[in-house]
C-alpha cells in the first residue's frame, strides 16, 4: 500500500523543521568564525539540497568570500571567487535583495551577467545575514544547476538565515570580547616580566663612571714670568713655536729704564765730585773730614742705583733657558699690559712630556683613587680611543678659572699618538669601584635630595 501524498509532505515538513532546530543548535554553539562558517556552508545541505555554497562577509567598502562548500581554503585570486564576490557585493547594495530570494540573470547588469550561464545556471538563492539591529553582516549565496527550487525550501532557508545572522553577531561579539581579555592578560604578563628583569637588572654590577673636562697639558713645565715691572713692547715667538735655549722670547719697553740708568749715573758723578772737593778741602780744614766720610756713602747707594738700574736695564729682553715649545695665547693680550715682577705670561715645555689634567666638579666625584682606569675622548678626534692612568688627585677642590669648583685630576697617558698635542681638550671618562645599577642611577638625585632635605 502506497502512502498518501499529505502524509508524505507532512512528514517531509517534520525532518526539515527537525533539521533547522538542529542546525540552529550547532551554529550557536560554535566558538569562531570559522567554525561558524563550515556548519554554514556545509551543515545546510541537510536542510535543503544545493550543488554550491558561498558564505560572503562585508567588511566596509569591501567584500570578502570567507567559505566554499566542500573546500578547505578557498583561492581568493580564482576567476569563479572574483566574480562571485562582485555578485555578492551588488545583491547586498540592492535594497531590493534584503530578504530571502531567488536571483535570476536578468536581476543582474549586464556586466556581471557573462558568468551567469557559466558558473551557476538557471537561478540561485541568496540569503542576506543580519545582525538584530538589521545591519547586514554578509550573504549565504545557494546554486543548484537542476531543479527548480520551491516555497518550502526558501522559507526555511529565510528562517535558517535569520538564525545565522544572530548567531554570526554573537561570534563576532565573542571574539572581540576575548581579544581584549587575552590582549590584558598578556600585557599583565609582559608587564610582570618587565617588572622582575627591573628589579634584577638593579642588582647587578657596574662600575661607578664620572664624565669630566679634560686637558692635555705638559709634565713639569718652564714658567716664564715677567722679571720686572714694566709693559712688553715686542714679541719674538708665536704661540706653539718650537725655541731654542737662549733664543729671545719677547722684550719690555726700555725707555724708562734708560732715563733711570741716566739719572742714577749723572746724581753718581755729582757725589763723586762733591766727595773730590771735600776731600781736597779736609787737607787744611779738619772738620772737613767728617764730610768725607758721609759722601763716601753717599757715592756707595748711588753706584748701587747705578748698578742696579743697569741690572735691570740688561733684563728688558728674555730668553728660553731650555728647548721646547712656547705656550700662551696671543701676543695681543700682552702688548701694552702694565706687568708686576713675577707675573706668569708663557710656559715653555717639552712636546714629548704630556699628561691629563682632569676638572672632576664636587656635585659628580666619585672615589678617584691613583692607578684607576681614565679614557680619553678628544673633541678634535673622538674615534681615537685614548686610555691612561690616574697619577694622583688633588685632597680638596679648588675653584677653576671658569668659576667652577673641581676636583683636579692627573692622570698619565698609555698612548703615544702624534695626534695628541698639548692643548687638546676633550672628555674624560674616570672609572672607579663597583656598585650595583640602582645606586649607580640614583646616585645624584639621592645625593641632592639629602642636600635640599636633610633626610
Amino acid at each position: 500500500m502506497t502512502q498518501p501524498p499529505e502524509n508524505s509532505s507532512h512528514q517531509q515538513q517534520l525532518v526539515g523543521l527537525a533539521a533547522l532546530l538542529q542546525i540552529g543548535k550547532q551554529v550557536r554553539h560554535v566558538n569562531n568564525v570559522a567554525e561558524f562558517s563550515f556548519v554554514v556552508v556545509n551543515e545546510t545541505r541537510r536542510l535543503v539540497r544545493y550543488d554550491q555554497a558561498l558564505l560572503w562577509r562585508r567588511r566596509g567598502g569591501s567584500a570578502k568570500i570567507i567559505a566554499v562548500s566542500g573546500v578547505d581554503r578557498p583561492n581568493d585570486k580564482s576567476p569563479y571567487l572574483i566574480w562571485m564576490r562582485k555578485v555578492c557585493k551588488y545583491l547586498s547594495s540592492r535594497e531590493s535583495f534584503n530578504s530571502t530570494c531567488l536571483v535570476a540573470e536578468e536581476h543582474l547588469p549586464e556586466r556581471l551577467q557573462q558568468g551567469w550561464q557559466q558558473w551557476i545556471g538557471e537561478k540561485a538563492l541568496w540569503c542576506p545575514l543580519q545582525a538584530g539591529d538589521g545591519v547586514i553582516l554578509g550573504g549565504l549565496l545557494l546554486t543548484r544547476a537542476e531543479g527548480a527550487w520551491q516555497d518550502v525550501e526558501v522559507a526555511l532557508l529565510a528562517q535558517m538565515a535569520d538564525a545565522y545572522g544572530h548567531a554570526w553577531q554573537s561570534v563576532q561579539l565573542r571574539s572581540l570580547w576575548r581579544r581584549p581579555r587575552q590582549g590584558r592578560v598578556l600585557r599583565m604578563i609582559f608587564g610582570v616580566a618587565v617588572a622582575a628583569l627591573a628589579v634584577w637588572a638593579m642588582f647587578l654590577p657596574v662600575r661607578l663612571t664620572v664624565l669630566a673636562p679634560a686637558q692635555i697639558v705638559p709634565i713639569e713645565p718652564l714658567v716664564v714670568s715677567a722679571p720686572l715691572q714694566g709693559v712688553i713692547k715686542q714679541f719674538y715667538v708665536e704661540p706653539n713655536q718650537e725655541v731654542k735655549a737662549g733664543q729671545k722670547l719677547f722684550r719690555f719697553d726700555d725707555t724708562e729704564l734708560r732715563n733711570r740708568l741716566q739719572v742714577a749715573k749723572k746724581a753718581l758723578i755729582e757725589v763723586e765730585t762733591e766727595m773730590q772737593r771735600a776731600r781736597q778741602q779736609s787737607l787744611s780744614v779738619r772738620d772737613k773730614t767728617v764730610d768725607v766720610d758721609m759722601l763716601k756713602a753717599r757715592v756707595a747707594l748711588k753706584q748701587a742705583e747705578v748698578k742696579y738700574a743697569a741690572d735691570t736695564l740688561a733684563r728688558v729682553e728674555v730668553q728660553a733657558e731650555r728647548d721646547g715649545i712656547v705656550l700662551f695665547a696671543d701676543a695681543n693680550d700682552w702688548l701694552g699690559k702694565p706687568l708686576v715682577t713675577g707675573e706668569k705670561i708663557m710656559l715653555v715645555a717639552d712636546p714629548d712630556r704630556r699628561e691629563l689634567e682632569i676638572r672632576v666638579p664636587v656635585d659628580n666625584a666619585i672615589n678617584m683613587e691613583p692607578g684607576g682606569e681614565v679614557r680619553l675622548f678628544l673633541n678634535v678626534d673622538p674615534s681615537l680611543d685614548v686610555r691612561g692612568v690616574i697619577r694622583q688627585a688633588s685632597y680638596e677642590a679648588k675653584a677653576m678659572p671658569d668659576g667652577t669648583v673641581a676636583f683636579q685630576v692627573k692622570a698619565t697617558l698609555n698612548s703615544d699618538l702624534p695626534q695628541l698635542r698639548v692643548g687638546h681638550m676633550g672628555t674624560a671618562k674616570i672609572y672607579g669601584q663597583e656598585a650595583f645599577v640602582y645606586y649607580f642611577l640614583f646616585r645624584r638625585p639621592w645625593a641632592t635630595v639629602r642636600r635640599t632635605l636633610g633626610l
